[in-house]
């Protein structure tokens, strides 16, 4: 009787930490910006089945998104469109293994429109946000980190080679000036600070980022890993988890 209500215990425990759902805020933008009779601006609220845990998961996105200041999402985000937010979404890539991660997508509009991304990975059990860190064991962090970058390199010297110099739509100057963007702001770093988790993969979000005039240039390349791949650099827990 005891191992049964330990292992009913475990089983409720479980369902416990993983059970979550996403409500959703609503608005439309400021009309004289971006006239839509839907809403444009969808703003994600974690509900957990544990309200400490919500509160720990939301307060982490509304100070991330709307700023340490805000207080209450909804007036936030209507300040926001006040100040010329278009469009918000996200996109959950994976609600497993205890684990949410969300993207949240943001356009704003000045003197030209310009969009931003911004990753978040929770347990579902501490409401803690996760880092790569947490993930990947210490004394494999380097060696990870080593082949993400090596993959950028590969990447981007890929994207210099094929840059068309023949295109008669693009001046070489404009292409220089690409180039130029990948050697002096990309080429040379890494950052593992953002990341996304799905049900296969991890993918290290490093983008290449051009100036507005030309950011439709920008190299477009993936730095995914499948969790069979990163089972040799993962904590122990993760290792469990991923290598089901």
């Amino acid at each position: 009787m005891k191992y049964l209500l330990l292992i009913l215990f475990s089983v409720y425990h479980i369902t416990y930490a993983q059970t979550v759902s996403l409500r959703e805020l609503k608005f439309k933008p400021k009309p004289e910006l971006y006239d839509t009779k839907v809403p444009t601006i969808i703003y994600p609220i974690v509900v957990t089945n544990n309200p400490p845990i919500d509160k720990l998961i939301n307060d982490r996105i509304k100070t991330e998104i709307l700023g340490e200041e805000a207080v209450n999402a909804r007036q936030a985000l209507k300040e926001r469109i006040r100040e010329n937010l278009t469009d918000m979404d996200y996109a959950v890539t994976l609600r497993n293994y205890g684990i949410l991660s969300l993207t949240i997508n943001e356009v704003g509009c000045g003197a030209y429109c310009s969009s931003s991304n911004t990753y978040f990975n929770f347990d579902l059990k501490t409401g803690k946000s996760l880092s790569i860190y947490d993930l990947v064991a210490e004394n494999m962090i380097d060696s990870f980190t080593k082949i993400v970058f090596t993959d950028k390199v590969k990447a981007l010297n890929k994207y210099k080679e094929e840059s068309d110099y023949s295109d008669n739509t693009i001046d070489s100057a404009t292409i220089n000036w690409a180039i130029e963007q990948v050697n002096e702001n990309c080429i040379g770093t890494i950052h593992l600070e953002n990341f996304t988790l799905s049900k296969d993969t991890i993918e290290i979000m490093d983008p290449c980022e051009f100036p507005h005039a030309i950011r439709a240039m920008e190299p477009d390349y993936k730095l995914r890993y499948s969790y069979r791949f990163m089972l040799l650099f993962l904590k122990p827990k993760y290792r469990r988890l991923f290598g089901k």
